[in-house]
């Protein structure tokens, strides 16, 4: 069931956490490490760096996947929780780390995949980060000083979901017949909502506001699963062909419009030229 849980590192500065990181979650039973765009990890020094923090776990750095972007790290994955000390006005519904390990670990015994996000040393997660996320966690920490660095955050919740591994008499609260969507299938939604929303003319292109982020926050707060995606994506479809068909039925409207205006002035002009002449005498 770990081998379905992946850690999620975007940007991290330091190949040394990197390895750090790894360390941390071979302990914990974890081992699907995944790098978002890293600084320095690509170069040969950065991954010897990342191996000598790593000490035993070469193996979870040796096998780490990197990309680009933080959806492709996350987009076949059905639960995204991401790590971070403060909400930044984005508004997550937020749990706490023996939540999130539930969260995690109970859809991960149904063979989903599920990540864990963590941002850069310096300034965490940005806001378009946290917006593919579907939950926010933060380690509680003394006020006095709230500092955690990276291997230390993902050291504590990891410890929280290896816990939920071996307590076999806890209970989830979650229903386990709900199936998620994947982080894919929920931006595919919000793309198709906009370009619907764009046609209709509920949107005005521009001027935009904050529709499509409060339509966001709405369907993250109400939990989809996905039968539930489906039906919304198939009312969005039947929006758009009555949209096409509403189009399609006033163009014909003025193709006819225009085509009996041209037919009465030649019928005038036909009339006028077949009226006989009259001469004065």
């Amino acid at each position: 069931m770990l081998s379905h849980i992946r850690i999620v590192l975007v940007k991290t500065f330091h190949s040394g956490n990197i390895g750090s990181t790894a360390r941390a979650m071979k302990t914990m039973g974890l081992s699907d490490l995944c790098l978002v765009n890293p600084a320095d990890f690509k170069s040969r020094a950065g991954q010897e760096e990342a191996l000598k923090m790593a000490m035993s776990a070469d193996d979870v750095v040796n096998n780490v996947t990197l990309v680009d972007n933080l959806f492709d790290a996350i987009k076949d994955c059905t639960v995204v929780i991401a790590s971070t000390a403060r909400s930044r006005g984005y508004d997550l519904p937020e749990v706490t780390p023996e939540e999130s390990a539930k969260l995690l670990y109970t859809n991960a015994q149904q063979s989903k995949k599920v990540a864990l996000v963590f941002g850069p040393e310096r300034m965490g997660l940005s806001n378009e980060d946290l917006q593919q996320c579907k939950y926010r966690v933060t380690i509680p920490t003394s006020p006095d000083y709230s500092s955690l660095n990276l291997a230390a955050a993902v050291q504590t919740l990891s410890y929280e979901i290896f816990k939920q591994s071996i307590d076999l008499t806890t209970e989830s609260q979650l229903d386990s017949t709900k199936e998620l969507p994947t982080a894919e299938s929920l931006e595919n939604l919000y793309t198709h909502f906009e370009a619907t929303l764009n046609d209709t003319g509920f949107i005005i292109k521009n001027h935009p506001g904050e529709i499509m982020q409060k339509l966001r926050n709405v369907f993250t707060r109400a939990e989809l699963d996905k039968s539930e995606v489906n039906i919304l994506r198939g009312i969005l479809s039947s929006v758009d062909r009555a949209t096409a068909d509403r189009e399609k039925s006033h163009q014909c409207s003025l193709v006819g419009s225009c085509l009996g205006t041209n037919c009465l002035i030649n019928e005038r002009r036909t009339s006028t030229r077949d009226l006989p002449v009259i001469i004065a005498l």
